[in-house]
């Protein structure tokens, strides 16, 4: 995906622990003009909360990461390629 500017972009999907944390994340990304939205964990992916976001960047890491967030697949050809999980949830 390509920006007006000519800048490639990824699609990204960030899975969650809870709701709480997928708005939270939401609100960050909006903070910092990243492209998100929520929407339905794909059938392929699994999570606790069932809500995910879809967002557009050039790298995975927006800056956000906080116990309520699993995982971040990268969207691809292919399907999807995790490029983070949280280790550190209890």
């Amino acid at each position: 995906m390509e920006t007006r500017f000519g800048k490639k972009m990824t699609l990204f999907i960030a899975t969650f622990y809870s709701q709480y944390g997928a708005v939270q994340f939401l609100k960050h990304a909006k903070k910092h003009h990243v492209d998100c939205r929520l929407a339905p964990v794909p059938r392929v992916l699994s999570s606790s909360c069932g809500t995910c976001a879809h967002y557009t960047c050039n790298d995975w890491d927006t800056g956000f990461v906080m116990k309520d967030l699993d995982t971040i697949y990268k969207s691809s050809e292919k399907g999807y390629e995790t490029v983070f999980t949280n280790e550190n949830y209890p």
